[in-house]
């Protein structure tokens, strides 16, 4: 009986329940598990399985220019690292007994690499083209085991290792073809983000701030019609007049090129700048380190999400976007689990990579 097996094709994709990750935790996930790599313009293509009521894939693209093979390489060391995508999708997810199942699948070599993760276990199955041969091998908590095939071994010999062949038995359907389907089907895009960057995220983020540091929304807010909005947004819902802490300084960040101490401008307090940048915040040397003599300003770019330290008539990216910032603030001062630990490791990697871009 012959097996049908598509030709040409190439993708790195992870499978959900729609019903428990939203875009959200996708955006957020992906863009945890990505924020060590250098990739400007991430995005996911997702679409709903048809022969798999409840569930969708989304499709991994890095955005960058170059050969098809490199992108391959770059998303087989994605999905492949310490957090995949697919490990931190489930801890973003909403709903804590979800299942999510990722795939790296290329038939341009051999290399088909599927992996389950739920809050209990994590199995893998793979074949992968290497020097000696085809490494086979899995992953479970049954235990590990790993070989060598000869590089010419046939589909027969390969299929009981292949990611795919474990993902078609968990799911009761064949994947390939599906997966195929999907992926010239699939046309609704999701940017990849680890923070949220207009209005609505930047409330939500603020709020979380003033939950952590027991703080009130909102209180003596003030108005600022001409500011961008999310400027706006963050300063209805943040907490200008907290008794137990008057000076309103963050003191010793370290994320990016923003170092030292940190207060936000209030109503009139904020310098000129030019046209195309708003102020957000104070920034002078830290107490320990020394730096700067004079307060360095943090400013938003007119694309609302950018952030630069501009130190007289020097002008850098900050690294981190404003919403970044502010999930960085916020988890700076709370109780971190695993999954915030993973988050906050995140913020500071890509703040790294975007401030030396």
């Amino acid at each position: 009986m012959r097996h049908w097996r598509p030709m040409g094709t190439t993708f790195a994709a992870v499978l959900f329940r729609h019903a428990d990750v939203s875009e959200r935790a996708l955006s957020h996930g992906f863009g945890v598990a990505v924020a060590g790599f250098d990739v400007t313009r991430p995005s996911l293509l997702t679409h709903p399985l048809e022969s798999l009521p409840g569930w969708s894939v989304a499709f991994y693209r890095s955005g960058a220019a170059g050969e098809p093979s490199g992108e391959h390489e770059h998303a087989a060391d994605l999905f492949e690292q310490e957090l995949p995508p697919g490990l931190a999708v489930l801890g973003a997810a909403e709903k804590s007994d979800s299942v999510v199942y990722a795939l790296v699948y290329s038939d341009d070599i051999v290399h088909d690499d599927a992996c389950r993760f739920s809050a209990t276990e994590t199995a893998r199955y793979f074949v992968r083209d290497a020097e000696e041969g085809i490494e086979a091998g899995s992953q479970s908590a049954a235990g590990d085991e790993e070989m060598t095939l000869d590089s010419d071994a046939d589909d027969a010999a390969l299929r009981p290792h292949r990611g795919s062949t474990f993902l078609s038995k968990e799911l009761g359907v064949a994947v390939l073809p599906l997966l195929v389907r999907a992926l010239f089907e699939a046309d609704k895009r999701v940017v990849i983000r680890i923070v949220g960057h207009d209005a609505a995220a930047i409330t939500a983020e603020t709020k979380g701030l003033n939950r952590t540091l027991r703080r009130e929304d909102g209180r003596e807010r003030f108005a600022c019609p001409d500011a961008p909005a999310v400027v706006q947004a963050f300063v209805a819902a943040y907490d200008w007049a907290d008794p137990s802490d008057p000076s309103d300084l963050f003191r010793e960040l370290e994320i990016g090129r923003i170092q030292g101490t940190l207060h936000f401008y209030h109503e009139g307090k904020a310098p000129a700048l030019a046209e195309g940048l708003w102020p957000i915040a104070a920034l002078r040397g830290s107490a320990l380190g020394g730096g700067a003599k004079t307060d360095r300003v943090i400013a938003l770019g007119k694309d609302e999400e950018i952030l630069f330290v501009i130190d007289g008539a020097k002008q850098v990216v900050a690294g981190p976007t404003f919403g970044e910032l502010l999930a960085y603030l916020r988890l700076g001062w709370s109780k971190r689990d695993e999954v915030d630990e993973d988050f906050i490791g995140a913020l500071m990697l890509r703040a790294k990579i975007a401030a030396e871009r």
